[in-house]
């Protein structure tokens, strides 16, 4: 009952105040009234009355002209706002292959001659080896939306296109894969992508995405379909799955999917699990973990069909000032259960225009791989690093032309003698340690075939000019091999070559490109070709 009234009293007080202001309002709109020589008050004449009222009650500042810019009105899904919600990209190169020949048989007998009924005793004719030029475009354009129509929409759309503009023959040293299309073109859509998200805060939300699309997990997956990802502060989980896609064949299997679940276990630890279905399953664990500011550890576990077949142990140390990195690493390979080139080798193809049968690399070695990499600023002007990798077969009768136990050494260092000024020098040696092929038994064993050592070092001076806006570099590198195989060693085969760029930033959007390189005759192809040259230009262009 107390509360009752005191509420009547409440509701009364406040309906005599606004009585009061009403009358207040209205003597003063009165008087200007009153003052105006026109008979009825317009809007000017209102807004007036109320700041007679108000008067004194607040300062008047000046307003910054800069704020009282016009601003046209318009909607939000109008043809001028997608400007402010498009990205373009675009890519384009035309390249030139020149190559000279010393017109003398190839080491195998092959002869720039005529092919007649007639055997020619110089050698075996094959004129389409010896093409001395070929001329190719290359385009890669990338575009979409960020946003337009909707704050929850995003489009991506990426496509790739190479065509030779003269004919290449079949052989020739200018040889590549747009030969083995009849137009000798490649036009290839590699995303067409439309995602909803709902763009929550913190970091969280859910996406679906349906069209042509990759993800990265456990491999990367390329299809035409859908995924979903739900992003939470504890976890992240992707599903995605549909038609498989590709280039160059007519798969029978084209049903794909996977999923990739990511636990944030902890502050500085995170576990994720990534599985892809193809075939054979393929199934990765993954484990990050950070220790203190400096040090970042990572490993993973990864089996196919079933078998274990790899496992790898990383650490990093990178201290906040940057001026150090140290990258150790394992690897072991656990079984030769893998596949050679990736997990679409097991697809039938229904292509009848590709009727090769596969190359058979063999069965994979396992075995163990070292690593250490580091790199450290010693100062303002000069860097070095450099990085050792140790394999090791566990059993040495198990190796192949391709999988052999061998060490790699990398050093170099970057130095800045002026402003402006970049040079770079590297020295680079590898040892295979390959078995003696005295023991093979048939002909085509290749067992024990391939290089034995590799000594290369390299160097390049570059500089820009205006503001960063042009720059331009050159630079040379010298090369000794040694091979061997069931006929022949070979030891310190040399080789050398240039190389030389320049790029024009023509303005915010545009940039152009110039690229040179020459490289020298090569033992094996000898006495054949003489050298080689390449040459490129290219346009870049962003909105």
């Amino acid at each position: 009952m107390t509360i009752s009234l005191f509420g009547a009293r409440i509701r009364r007080l406040a309906w005599k105040a606004a009585l009061i202001a009403a009358a207040s309002f209205a003597s003063a709109f009165g008087q200007q009234a009153a003052q105006s020589p026109q008979a009825g008050a317009s809007a000017t004449d209102i807004g007036q009355a109320w700041d007679d009222v108000i008067q004194n009650a607040l300062p008047q500042a000046p307003v910054d002209p800069v704020l009282q810019q016009p601003q046209p009105p318009g909607a939000k899904a109008s043809a001028a706002n997608i400007a402010n919600h498009f990205y373009f990209e675009s890519h384009t190169d035309f390249e030139r292959y020149q190559t000279y020949f010393t017109g003398q048989p190839t080491i195998t007998g092959v002869i720039d001659a005529p092919i007649t009924n007639i055997s020619n005793t110089a050698g075996i004719p094959y004129p389409i080896a010896f093409q001395p030029d070929a001329n190719r475009i290359y385009s890669f354009v990338d575009f979409g939306t960020r946003g337009y129509l909707s704050d929850h929409i995003n489009t991506h759309f990426a496509l790739r296109y190479d065509q030779d503009l003269t004919h290449v023959d079949i052989g020739s040293p200018a040889e590549n894969i747009n030969e083995v299309s009849q137009s000798n073109r490649r036009i290839e859509l590699l995303n067409a992508s439309l995602e909803f998200n709902s763009n929550l805060t913190g970091g969280s939300g859910v996406s679906f995405q349906i069209g042509r699309q990759n993800v990265y997990g456990a491999e990367i997956a390329s299809f035409d379909g859908g995924s979903f990802t739900l992003n939470r502060p504890l976890f992240e989980l992707t599903l995605y799955g549909g038609r498989r896609f590709s280039y160059f064949s007519d798969p029978d299997q084209r049903e794909i999917g996977g999923g990739n679940l990511l636990l944030r276990t902890g502050k500085d630890t995170t576990v994720e699990l990534e599985t892809l279905w193809y075939i054979r399953g393929t199934n990765k664990i993954v484990v990050r973990h950070r220790i203190g500011a400096r040090w970042q550890v990572s490993s993973y576990f990864r089996a196919y069909g079933g078998a274990p077949v790899d496992f790898d142990a990383q650490a990093l140390y990178s201290p906040s000032n940057g001026h150090t990195t140290l990258r150790l690493g394992f690897f072991q390979k656990l079984s030769d259960n893998d596949y050679d080139y990736d997990y679409t080798v097991n697809a039938r193809d229904l292509n009848p225009n590709d009727p090769l049968l596969r190359l058979n690399l063999g069965p994979i070695a396992k075995y163990a791989q070292y690593t250490i990499e580091a790199h450290h600023q010693i100062n303002s002007s000069l860097r070095a690093g450099g990085s050792a990798i140790i394999r090791l077969l566990n059993n040495t009768e198990t190796q192949g032309p391709y999988d052999t136990s061998f060490e790699d050494y990398k050093a170099g260092v970057q130095y800045f003698p002026l402003r402006k000024v970049e040079t770079s020098f590297e020295y680079h040696q590898r040892n295979s340690n390959r078995l003696s092929p005295l023991g093979a038994t048939t002909f085509d064993d290749v067992t024990d075939a391939g290089e034995t050592s590799v000594k290369d070092v390299t160097g390049e001076i570059g500089r820009s000019f205006g503001e960063g806006r042009f720059y331009v570099s050159g630079g040379m590198y010298y090369r000794r091999i040694s091979m061997q195989d069931r006929f022949y060693y070979i030891d310190n085969i040399h080789q050398s070559g240039a190389l030389a760029s320049a790029w024009f930033k023509i303005d915010h959007h545009s940039r152009l490109s110039f690229d040179y390189s020459l490289d020298n005759d090569f033992f094996l192809f000898m006495p054949d070709i003489k050298n080689s040259q390449m040459f490129r230009v290219g346009l870049a262009w962003r909105y």
